[in-house]
């Protein structure tokens, strides 16, 4: 199974992993590791994560406070958003509503 990025979920990606770069040399990386090792997960098990809203799942990121929000159609996942746990969740459930 192969994934995809919507632009906002590219640039959360990208946002947090800069973010934690600019808090610890190297610690951008290991969550840019994280975020493939849960990538590696949902391309296991697509329907094993918790529902949030009609189309998408999210599977957490076992090191750090996020989770990646998705939707998949048997074939190809598409990844709506890395979203940060701490943040307010009412931001995230619109986006799944909307999408």
């Amino acid at each position: 199974m192969s994934y995809r990025l919507l632009s906002v979920a590219e640039s959360e990606l990208a946002e947090a992993a800069a973010w934690y770069e600019a808090q610890a040399p190297g610690l951008g990386g290991e969550f840019l590791d994280e975020f493939v090792a849960t990538m590696a997960r949902v391309d296991r098990f697509p329907e094993a994560w918790a529902r949030v809203g009609v189309r998408h799942r999210r599977c957490l990121f076992r090191r750090f406070p996020y989770a990646v929000i998705y939707s998949h159609d048997g074939t190809d996942v598409t990844v709506a958003g890395v979203v940060d746990l701490r943040r307010d969740p009412v931001r995230s459930k619109r986006r799944t509503e909307a999408s």
